[in-house]
């Protein structure tokens, strides 16, 4: 879990796109490659593209963590001339999506993609849709399940000296469906340490975070980058 005020719980060949780039050219995240929105000019994130309900205001700053605003792509569709992309948002519910216009976002496209399997409880890296990493990790409890769904990294978050979730952890676009707070924050999931927790790797024993040996978060935080897409599946 994530200790914070308002918190949480518990690739990289790209090519870079005009703003603009039209909407035939984007793909939600695919098998070899997927593309990410960093935000480069304040917008609401509406629930169908150009229309419909504002479901978030989306700034050039992470919420919370502060550094570039980078969402995952999750679809891309053209109204009226107009480009849009769909984009992850960080807000829940989990896997929760909204609309907005290419023009507000810088486009990316990132080769790396996460897969968490809690069936077999490990953790694997792919490039390009080749296996380059595979870990072992500890997953949800049965009461407080780690979510299913697409997500993404959300921010690499420092820890006060001495947290049992290690020196950093990897804060992910996903949150708890079976918590509403969590130590008094948003429910938000994570990638962190386990060796000071208590459980061993293959257990299902976390608030719903996903943990790992140090070293191999320490890989993650250095091959993923913001908006890499994490898929959590059964």
């Amino acid at each position: 879990m994530l200790p914070r005020r308002l918190i949480a719980l518990c690739v990289l060949a790209f090519a870079l796109v005009p703003a603009s780039a039209h909407a035939a050219v984007v793909r939600g995240p695919g098998s070899k490659s997927s593309w990410t929105a960093r935000v480069i000019t304040p917008v609401d994130a509406t629930q169908s593209a150009g229309h419909g309900p504002v479901l978030q205001s989306l700034g050039r700053q992470t919420p919370f963590w502060g550094g570039p605003n980078v969402l995952l792509v999750l679809g891309a569709r053209t109204v009226d001339d107009v480009d849009y992309v769909k984009v992850l948002l960080k807000r829940m519910p989990a896997g929760s999506g909204g609309w907005v216009p290419a023009a507000a976002v810088k486009l990316q496209r990132v080769r790396r993609q996460v897969t968490v399997d809690l069936s077999d409880r490990t953790l694997t890296i792919r490039d390009h849709g080749r296996k380059v990493f595979r870990d072992r990790v500890v997953i949800g409890a049965p009461s407080t399940p780690t979510p299913t769904g697409q997500f993404a990294v959300d921010a690499p978050v420092d820890q006060p000296r001495g947290s049992e979730l290690g020196p950093r952890v990897l804060a992910l676009a996903a949150y708890s469906r079976a918590l509403a707070r969590y130590q008094g924050g948003i429910p938000q999931v994570a990638f962190h340490a386990y060796e000071k927790l208590g459980a061993p790797l293959g257990a299902a024993a976390s608030h719903g975070c996903i943990r790992m040996r140090q070293a191999t978060l320490s890989k993650l935080l250095r091959m993923l980058d913001r908006g890499t897409p994490v898929l959590i599946r059964k």
